[in-house]
């Protein structure tokens, strides 16, 4: 790759993530870390919002509660995904990060890492690469680093 040092490379979605490692330009993409939702914990989508009556007349209506709960299990598994790599950081555990991830994915990790692991972001693709091998991951985050 094109960064000295340490560097971590994030593919992530809103369900699975990727931790990539690189500990010397040019060397190989190694695992270091992923994870992925249990399908298990997801709420069953047979579930529905909690009803109310009208205040007036016999009808009743869903309660909107503003998120989902789907996107809340988003929010709670890339907030997990934040907090693996902010401690990390506090352990200089890497130079660099670049960070692959879908639009939504993406402005989620971006509001969850704190300032000092913002620093070490070198480079953002809003792509969903998560399924990429390690080596059509290299071969991306290349062309990206180098625009």
């Amino acid at each position: 790759m094109l960064l000295d040092g340490t560097a971590w490379f994030l593919a992530a979605d809103g369900r699975r993530a990727r931790l990539y490692l690189e500990t010397r330009r040019g060397a190989e993409l190694r695992d270091l870390w992923s994870d992925d939702i249990n399908e298990d914990d997801l709420y069953d989508p047979q579930d529905r919002p909690p009803r109310s009556f009208d205040r007036v007349g016999a009808g009743r209506h869903a309660m909107d509660k503003g998120r989902s709960l789907h996107e809340q299990e988003e929010v709670n598994f890339l907030k997990r995904v934040a907090d693996k790599i902010t401690q990390a950081e506090k352990q200089n555990g890497f130079d660099h990060l670049v960070i692959a991830a879908p639009p939504r994915a993406l402005g989620i990790l971006r509001d969850l890492l704190p300032d000092n692991v913002k620093a070490r972001v070198r480079a953002e693709t809003p792509k969903d690469l998560v399924d990429e091998t390690p080596a059509q991951l290299r071969e991306r985050l290349t062309e990206l680093l180098r625009s």
